[in-house]
């Protein structure tokens, strides 16, 4: 599954592979996600909005219902501004660049969370702003509806166990 995690500073986007086998119950293979979670929220998100750089606030997992989630990781070098065009959709404005302080600045990748499969649906997110410290990751809720999700968060911020397959998203 897609995971935002940190490395060197920065946060990124990554393939997780989660360590858990399958358990045959109720009809279905069921998979441990990992250890304890916490209480979990659901959010409700206006449609077309734009947070910019953000950090997991937990590391937490999250399973989106209705909408469109686009992260960016790690946030865009610039300032960024959304403007709507005549149609009133959504475009990115990219103005002017910003200096970075490292030059080992990871490569960026983008990934759209949305409900349908596991791959396109669910996403961890591990960059808690004590460890992506050059630079988070940009998230916009683009769709023209409201964008709602569950966020469960683990105990301890503890992500569960995985092997990285690839940085950026899963795909296919």
């Amino acid at each position: 599954m897609t995971a935002i995690s940190s490395r060197d500073g920065y946060s990124v986007l990554e393939c997780w592979q989660l360590a858990s086998v399958p358990v045959d119950a109720m009809s279905a293979a069921n998979y441990a996600v990992g250890g304890n979670a916490t209480a979990a929220t659901w959010s409700h998100i206006e449609p077309r909005t734009r947070v910019g750089e953000a950090w997991a606030p937990h590391v937490q997992l999250s399973i989106i219902l209705n909408g469109l989630i686009r992260i960016t990781s790690p946030a865009p070098a610039a300032d960024t501004s959304t403007t709507a065009n005549a149609s009133g959709s959504i475009a990115s404005v990219l103005p002017r660049e910003v200096e970075v302080a490292s030059s080992a600045r990871p490569d960026t990748h983008v990934a759209y969370i949305m409900p349908g499969t596991l791959r396109s649906s669910v996403v961890i997110a591990a960059d808690l702003k004590a460890a992506s410290t050059l630079a988070g990751h940009f998230t916009e809720f683009p769709s023209d509806e409201p964008t709602v999700l569950v966020q469960i968060p683990f105990a301890r911020d503890a992500a569960p166990e995985h092997t990285v397959l690839h940085d950026g998203p899963c795909t296919g």
